[in-house]
This record gives C-alpha cells, sequence and structure tokens, in this order.
C-alpha cells in the first residue's frame, strides 16, 4: 500500500524499528523521518532507485549512523541504551562487500563468534563449531584456509554471509547479499534467510532484483528521496505505477508460475522514443495470440488507453495477461476453432475500437476468424513479421487475408507501435 506519512507504531511487535529516522551527510538528508521495522519471523526486502537511502536505514538500524533525529529500537529498547557488546549479540550485519585483508576465510567466520566471547577468550570448540556449521549452509567450507584477499566477489560475500550466520543474532541486516552471486547462490542466499526466519529470526535484506525481492520476502519496504513510499505484501509494493513513479521504466507485473509472486519484466525506460503521448486516450484493439500482444497490452493501459483483445483460448499467455489487467476479451476453450458467436463477439469489439493492431502471431484454423476480423477495423496497424518466419497454417489462405489487410492498414515495427498510437488524434 501506499503510504502518505510514516507510522509511528507497526501493527505488531517488532524485534528492530527505525522511528522518524532522519540522518544527514553533511547537508544532504539521505532519510528523512522513515519509520520501519522488522518482526521475528519475517524477511523483509527493501528496495528503491540507487540513492533512495537502502543501506543508509540499514546501517541506522544496525546503529552504524548516528541519527539527526528519531531513534531506533531493539525489542523495546533504544539503541542508546544497549551496551554495544549485548547489541553485537543480537544485531548481525552484513555489508555490501567484504574487505581485503590477509585472514583466512574460517578465521573471518569465527570473527562473527566474538560478541559472544568473554575478554581475552579464544575460539573454543563450540566457536568453531557453529562457524564451520555456517560455512557448510553457505557453501564455502571449502574455502577456510584460503585467504579472504585470494576469493572472487562472490565468494567473498558468501563467506561474509557465513560470518553473519554464525554471529547467531536474533536480527538480520543484509545488504545486497545477492549483488555478486550467480542464480544457484541467490537462490542459497535467499532460501538461507527464509531458514533463518523460520526459527524466529527478524531478517531485512536490501535488494535490487524486485523480482527476487517479491519472491522471497513477506513484506516489502519501497524506498524514495530518503522517504518511505510505499510498504506492504509484495503484489501491493511491486506495481507497475511504483516501477513507472519511482523507478522510471514501464514494466509488466504479473505472477510468477511457480510461486505465484510477482515477476517484473522490464518493457523500457518509461517515455523513451514515444513522443507526447497520453493527451488523447483512444479504444485500442488488439488481435494477438500465445504472447504475442503481452508487452504491446501493457504498454498500451500503462500510457491510459482502453484496451480490448480478440478472442483468446484458455491458458494463452495473452489471455493471461488480459485477465491480470482487466482487458475485455472473448473467452474460448483452449485449441478450439472460433465460433461464429465468438466471431460476432469480436467483431463488435473490433468495430468500438478507434484502432486495431494486428500483432504477429502465427495463424491456423483455429484463430483464423481473429485475422479476418480485422478488416472492420475504422483504422487498421499491422505489426511487420519478420522476414521469412513462417506464420501462416492454413496452406496459404491467412497470407492473403493479411496481404488484403496490408493494402489497407499501416504497418510499424513493433517498437514503434506505441509511438504510432501516440500520434493519432
Amino acid at each position: 500500500m501506499t503510504v502518505s506519512e510514516p507510522k509511528t507504531v507497526l501493527e505488531t511487535a517488532t524485534a528492530l524499528e527505525a522511528r522518524g529516522a532522519i540522518v544527514s551527510y553533511g547537508k544532504q538528508r539521505v532519510l528523512n523521518g522513515v519509520t520501519a521495522g522488522v518482526r521475528p519471523g519475517e524477511v523483509v526486502g527493501i528496495a528503491g532507485p540507487n540513492g533512495s537511502g537502502k543501506t543508509t536505514l540499514l546501517r541506522a538500524m544496525a546503529g552504524l549512523v548516528k541519527l539527526d533525529s528519531g531513534s531506533v529500537n531493539l525489542n523495546g529498547k533504544t539503541l542508546d541504551e544497549i551496551s554495544p557488546r549485548e547489541r553485537a549479540r543480537q544485531i548481525g550485519y552484513m555489508p555490501q562487500s567484504a574487505a581485503d585483508h590477509s585472514f583466512t576465510a574460517l578465521e573471518f567466520v569465527l570473527m562473527g563468534r566474538y560478541p559472544h566471547m568473554g575478554l581475552f577468550r579464544l575460539e573454543g570448540r563450540s566457536d568453531l563449531s557453529f562457524a564451520e556449521n555456517a560455512m557448510r549452509r553457505t557453501e564455502t567450507l571449502e574455502f577456510a584456509n584460503r585467504r579472504i584477499q585470494s576469493l572472487s566477489g562472490g565468494e567473498k560475500q558468501r563467506v561474509s554471509l557465513a560470518r553473519l550466520l554464525a554471529q547467531q543474532a536474533k536480527v538480520l541486516l543484509m545488504d545486497e547479499p545477492t549483488a555478486s552471486l550467480d542464480l544457484q547462490h541467490q537462490l542459497l542466499t535467499m532460501a538461507t534467510a527464509r531458514e533463518e526466519a523460520m526459527n524466529g529470526v527478524a531478517v531485512a535484506v536490501v535488494l535490487h532484483d524486485l523480482s527476487l525481492a517479491a519472491r522471497h520476502c513477506d513484506r516489502l519496504l519501497l524506498l524514495n528521496n530518503g522517504k518511505l513510499t510505499a510498504e506492504g505484501d509484495p503484489w501491493s509494493v511491486v506495481t507497475q505505477t511504483n516501477l513507472r513513479d519511482i523507478f522510471s521504466v514501464d514494466a509488466a507485473v504479473e505472477p510468477e508460475p511457480i510461486s505465484g509472486k510477482p515477476m517484473v519484466s522490464v518493457l523500457g525506460v518509461t517515455g523513451e522514443g514515444r513522443g507526447e503521448i497520453g493527451k488523447s486516450p483512444l479504444r485500442v484493439h488488439v488481435i494477438c495470440g500465445a504472447g504475442s500482444g503481452r508487452d504491446l497490452m501493457h504498454l498500451l493501459t500503462l500510457e491510459g488507453h482502453t484496451v480490448s483483445a480478440c478472442v483468446l483460448g484458455e491458458g494463452d499467455a495473452d489471455r493471461k495477461t488480459a485477465l491480470r489487467l482487466g482487458i475485455e476479451h472473448i473467452a474460448s476453450s483452449p485449441f478450439s476453432v472460433i465460433s461464429l458467436d465468438q466471431d460476432s463477439a469480436h467483431r463488435r469489439l473490433v468495430r468500438q475500437a478507434d484502432i486495431v493492431i494486428v500483432c504477429e502471431m502465427a495463424v491456423g484454423p483455429g484463430n483464423l476468424r481473429n485475422l479476418e476480423a480485422a478488416a472492420e477495423a475504422k483504422r487498421l496497424m499491422l505489426i511487420a513479421r519478420p522476414e521469412g518466419a513462417h506464420w501462416d497454417y492454413t496452406d496459404g489462405y491467412a497470407g492473403r487475408v493479411q496481404d488484403e489487410l496490408e493494402t489497407r492498414g499501416e504497418i510499424v515495427n513493433r517498437d514503434e507501435v506505441v509511438k504510432s498510437v501516440g500520434r493519432i488524434t
């Protein structure tokens, strides 16, 4: 949900919470009255553009940044009321990157045990056990005797995660822990964060990959210009509007096939190459299928046009997009031939539209009537088909229909469609 003012108290008890946090570096204010926290047992993702205050918020919550105003509370006490040693036992912080030094990976991970060790006490057998277990979980035990400076960026990051785990803190603050990792270890890192949360640990993670954040986080915080702009479950935060307004990109947001969480597909920089669009919204009808109209429907909707679509079968990628966006279309059974009633309903949508766009979909007996209906368009635009592409599965009949349509309509390249629609008054 979008928030206009920062909250003063979260709905349930939090392990760690910043309240009205204001932080400045010199004359530049980096955090401007942010209230945000993390509860035991949840993974909270922190996202936002570069320079939005994500790292500063995390460092402030770790007690590593002095606040101009506001407070950070740990289990009801301000950090100033808690001794540094106790704070280190309770809060673990993982920076974006580990500094190069000559310690071995195992020695570095064992540093995570220092808050639990007495003065002048050496690491014991239990400390070594905690460290080795953390390295197993992060698949870094093989680096135990290697110097940190000899490791790659991703390997250092995984060793840093092992050190964080060895600390056994009740709150884990992780700053871009997946930034240098391959896909396998990105998933391993987020799975590890989830495992910690399932054991009652409060986890906050700064992430740039919104799809990754949406899939693995219970709640998201979205920062922009030092302010908390939105917070809530992934579907309420990862929206086309937020992506456009905050990240300046046009994007499709659809359910990820496995988890059903939001998945972001960036379509382009907002307004890039579009000209003056949105001044005269139109009714635009899209004839498509098998995903050929998916991105186009998203972009046209973002530009404020009223979009409709053709006859689309159950399970078709374009139908899923139409349903997601609330786009009017004619539903049909999968792999069925368009009926006369469906064709009649479709032609009504064609006639109502200010412009009809024919995508470069394959055409067979099942969807041939979709293509034929385009002949009733007031104004017609056809997306250029790739030269040599095989798309006609009607023994040449669809090709003849296409040729006739091209004599009546405008042929445009796919990346010019939205701009071309925007020129129409």
